[in-house]
């Protein structure tokens, strides 16, 4: 399994490979051309020290990996949260055009200064310059062709990259099978309620926050991460154990897995059992079916109302609405089974001054108080941030008897609050 590995193809180019995907870095005289994208690409660019100027979107492909796309928000999101620089995104017009508009499904809408309404920003024309190539783009002495089905890239009138040239030959499906294949099945029902931590970081540190609920034969995937054969192997988990899937929103470090799974199920043909809100189903039906056209028939829809309890199995869910920056909503939910109940935020502004002024019930502290176990997501830095900062939790904490770990900040040993441990199995006994 190659995993962040960077390796340099020829004089001009290289490539980042993960979980059988990559992308492909060239020098130019224009500075850095990256080909296509792959999930938790920031993070992978950061870490081998690129800063790319152009970005050509190539055709959308998707396999049980992921795709070549999913990537690209948080790439948006540490230019505006950390600095970066304005990037050219070239490709054929269709394809420029559809990775802009989902990116505006998300990436644009914030919370206004006072973190109590959603507003939509300005930041997606700020940061992403859209270039269509028809098919060839130009820029001085270097220009890049789209067409075909391949990318080619030259430079002073010497060729520098020819896609199809340096093309991986195996698929990234192949190499999903091995690693299933070294994984053992495990479909022992359990009796008790019990939680394992696939991830606990955020998308621009370690592995996003993800976890698996397990009751009777019930095996929950709770926001999907990316490579999902990989990532859930490393934690002794077979990928098709999974039973079901909760999606809390439609921010890409909640769903970076979720094309891989569809590849998936289409490649099973086993459906999906996607539990998420009409509202949050929605958009992710709008974004994918260009990817999956039968998404209808690779998804069975089970709507999660804020509100209203929902029975699958011996497992009850109940969820809410949280106050986070998305139109479409995100959901914090609490899942019982056993006589247990295991809370889990999902990504909200918990803080009693804003609450104060929503004045919504279910944001208390209170709505977790039959808990016995909480993942709740915390900021340690910023108490104006749009995350929950940690003094609010150790609140929360002080009103429910059960335990609170915070998720979504990088690992303190030592910090002010107990945090997630990632591949630990909490068990609720």
């Amino acid at each position: 399994m190659v995993c962040n590995c960077l390796t340099q193809l020829t004089r001009d180019v290289k490539r980042i490979e993960n979980c059988g995907m990559h992308v492909d870095l060239i020098k130019t005289s224009k500075g850095t051309v990256r080909v296509g994208s792959m999930p938790d690409v920031s993070k992978f660019l950061t870490h081998h020290g690129f800063r790319e100027e152009i970005v050509v979107v190539p055709d959308w492909e998707g396999s049980m990996a992921g795709d070549n796309r999913t990537g690209e928000e948080f790439v948006l999101w540490r230019a505006q949260v950390k600095g970066g620089i304005q990037k050219k995104y070239v490709g054929l017009p269709a394809d420029v055009m559809h990775m802009q508009n989902s990116l505006d499904e998300t990436f644009s809408f914030f919370f206004d200064p006072s973190r109590i309404s959603i507003i939509k920003k300005r930041w997606l024309k700020k940061w992403f310059h859209g270039q269509p190539a028809t098919p060839v783009y130009a820029n001085g002495s270097l220009k890049i062709t789209v067409a075909g089905g391949n990318i080619i890239l030259s430079d002073c009138g010497r060729v520098l990259y020819d896609q199809l040239e340096l093309k991986q030959v195996q698929s990234p499906d192949f190499q999903v099978e091995d690693v299933l294949a070294g994984v053992v099945r495990d479909s022992l029902p359990r009796q008790t309620l019990e939680v394992k931590v696939v991830g606990a970081g955020n998308g621009f540190v370690g592995t996003v926050t993800n976890c698996i609920v397990r009751f009777g034969t019930q095996v929950i995937w709770v926001d999907p991460c990316g490579y999902p054969a990989h990532t859930l192997a490393r934690q002794g988990v077979h990928w098709d154990d999974i039973t079901h899937i909760i999606v809390t929103h439609n921010h890409e470090d909640h769903i970076q897995g979720f094309s891989a799974c569809l590849k998936r199920a289409e490649f099973a043909r086993t459906p999906l059992n996607l539990i998420t809100a009409p509202s949050i189903f929605g958009l992710l039906k709008k974004q994918f079916t260009p990817l999956c056209p039968g998404f209808d028939t690779l998804v069975n829809f089970i709507a999660l109302v804020p509100g209203i309890s929902l029975e699958t199995g011996a497992v009850r869910i109940d969820s809410r609405w949280n106050h986070h920056f998305l139109p479409y909503g995100t959901l914090g939910f609490k899942i019982s089974a056993g006589g247990k109940t295991f809370g889990f935020s999902g990504d909200t502004k918990l803080d009693e001054t804003i609450n104060g002024i929503v004045n919504r019930e279910e944001l208390l502290p209170e709505w977790f108080a039959g808990c016995h176990l909480v993942f709740h997501e915390v900021d340690f830095d910023n108490p104006g941030s749009v995350h929950t900062h940690w003094k609010q939790v150790e609140k929360l904490q002080q009103v429910i008897s059960g335990q609170v770990l915070g998720y979504h900040a990088p690992f303190l040993e030592n910090g002010p609050l107990p945090l997630v441990q990632e591949g630990k199995t909490y068990y609720l006994e």
